[in-house]
């Protein structure tokens, strides 16, 4: 793999193909599950198509229960993902014509290179950019003919539907506010609601944090593919807690349908009987919401569960898996990419940070927990190097005209 962050990736594929073997939540025996995942080739993060054998993934189950997530991270390798006979000119073109024609095939690509003079040579053979079309995915996968069949899960933190509904403009905030909302399938109850600033993963993370520290673990989560549910952060962080992190297919949120629904009922129920002294703020409009959670939509008989959404998810069967809020910081951070300037310092959030001399000039990663921005930590090879302390000028001053002072006297003697 190129770099630390795309073995990552990967791993979290393999963990979210073997979560319902590691959690037995799959439907009849583990071998009948590996058989039903393996039936159709799987789109694997950077690699594309690749059809997987049950033993396969049987491997990576027993590399897991005995190394956890790290054991799911490929060892790098300087050739994978490489075709040696494509050159980046080749890579480019083929790129280029299968984009434009996406049922041309690899015999009429290669014909194509041959006849404008891109491929001079008997290679890449024709296999060879077959197979590289193949392996990169480059090829729109068609959707699957049928319908969507409605589900509800049998017991409450088996699944969480996370999602953002636009909101009201408020005072002093620009655009309009987000509620983020993360409910439960089984009981529709809604184990965090919140109006946020925007969708940003800075503002997804701390409540999601706040949701597993009051409720539990759930078994996995289910989101579309926004730039905060994307983000490789939140990946590595729910991999590491045992929490399959599922996300939708573009363009079909047919699986979201209890959320889309529930913001439904906010609309109706919430916002249309809102008091004018709720919109003053954000925090204003928390509190409303978290009122009407409590003595409205949690004590109300929902008519797809026939019972309150509260007494449903109180009502379960299926053992908590609780987790401190110190043991989830073990997890969830932030990571941001700064580079480091001529005078040694990095610019986070309007602040200035002191860096070491030898990454000057260089792009380097940056972690902070997602509750303390501050508290940034530089991360060399995907390990930690040194925290970073603000710029103190005066104190450089010092440090300067002391071995300039120093220097002179050297000079004289």
């Amino acid at each position: 793999m190129r770099d630390e962050k795309q073995r990552h990736d990967i791993a979290v594929f393999r963990f979210g193909l073997i979560a319902p073997a590691v959690n037995k939540t799959h439907i009849g025996t583990q071998a009948e599950y590996f058989r039903k995942v393996t039936t159709e080739p799987l789109e694997v993060p950077h690699i594309g198509l690749v059809r997987y054998k049950p033993e396969t993934l049987r491997r990576w189950l027993s590399e897991y229960r005995a190394g956890g997530f790290e054991a799911l991270v490929p060892r790098p390798r300087s050739d994978v993902g490489r075709h040696r006979v494509i050159t980046p000119e080749i890579e480019a073109r083929i790129r280029q014509l299968v984009a434009d024609h996406p049922r041309m095939s690899a015999t009429m690509v290669r014909e194509r290179l041959v006849d404008e003079g891109t491929i001079i040579t008997r290679s890449p053979s024709e296999s060879v950019i077959r197979r590289y079309i193949r392996n990169q995915g480059l090829r729109v996968v068609p959707p699957v003919e049928g319908g969507r069949r409605a589900f509800a899960k049998a017991d409450a933190n088996e699944l969480w539907t996370l999602d953002f509904m636009h909101g009201p403009r408020l005072k002093g905030v620009k655009g309009r506010v987000r509620l983020l909302a993360v409910i439960d399938d089984a009981s529709r109850f809604v184990v965090f609601g919140s109006f946020v600033p925007s969708e940003a993963y800075s503002d997804l993370a701390p409540c999601l944090v706040d949701a597993f520290v009051r409720h539990g673990l759930p078994l996995a989560i289910y989101c579309d593919n926004g730039a905060a549910f994307s983000n490789n952060d939140l990946a590595l962080a729910c991999a590491r807690l045992e929490v399959a992190l599922i996300h939708s297919r573009p363009y079909q949120p047919q699986g979201r349908g209890k959320i889309e629904r529930f913001f439904g009922t906010v609309r109706k129920r919430f916002l249309n009987a809102l008091d004018p002294e709720d919109l003053v703020s954000i925090e204003a409009l928390n509190s409303a919401f978290a009122a009407w959670l409590d003595s409205d939509y949690h004590r109300r008989v929902h008519s797809g569960i026939k019972t309150t959404p509260l007494a449903r998810f109180l009502d379960s069967s299926r053992p908590r898996r609780w987790v401190s809020r110190c043991e989830i910081a073990l997890h969830f951070h932030c990571t941001l990419k700064r580079k480091v300037r001529s005078d040694c310092t990095v610019s986070v959030n309007g602040v200035r940070y002191e860096a070491p001399p030898e990454f000057v000039g260089r792009k380097v990663e940056l972690r902070h927990p997602i509750d303390d921005p501050g508290t940034l930590t530089l991360f060399a090879a995907g390990e930690p190097s040194i925290v970073l302390k603000p710029l103190d000028l005066e104190h450089n001053d010092r440090i300067n005209r002391r071995a300039s002072f120093a220097g002179a006297r050297r000079e004289k003697s």
